[in-house]
């Protein structure tokens, strides 16, 4: 939290038991994400669901489903209806860094600082490497 204010993401179930939490953001200006077209936020911020700022969580005693989530309305709506666009694009972004993780597939160092650079990824490289291990 910053000054209190909560964030809220959109969490996903990626693997039996690790989820894929993306947060909402405020300004969001690389195509890895989601980019809300429709909201007033989204007219004056560039706000997304940002794919590079994702969390990997394999410990549900993080997930706190009894605090309410505080989401544009609008957003929240247009995150439904292309729900399954986001789930496949979170997936492929998770998939291109885990291959190129496990050596199925080296990105050029150009394209992988452009797309993983600033990423959160790499901090749960060790959740990435097992779930490549269940597959």
């Amino acid at each position: 939290m910053k000054n209190g204010r909560p964030y809220s993401c959109l969490l996903i179930e990626y693997l039996d038991d690790l989820f894929i939490c993306i947060p909402f953001r405020s300004h969001v200006r690389h195509p890895y994400a989601y980019h809300f077209k429709n909201s007033a936020r989204s007219k004056r911020s560039q706000s997304g669901l940002d794919y590079t700022k994702s969390i990997l969580i394999k410990n549900n005693a993080y997930l706190d489903s009894v605090a309410p989530a505080i989401v544009d309305q609008d957003e929240y709506k247009e995150t439904m209806v292309n729900l399954p666009l986001i789930v496949g694009e979170v997936f492929d972004y998770i998939s291109d860094y885990k291959d190129d993780l496990n050596a199925g597939r080296k990105l050029h160092p150009k394209e992988w600082q452009r797309r993983y650079g600033r990423s959160t990824l790499p901090y749960f490289e060790s959740f990435l490497r097992d779930a490549a291990a269940q597959r």
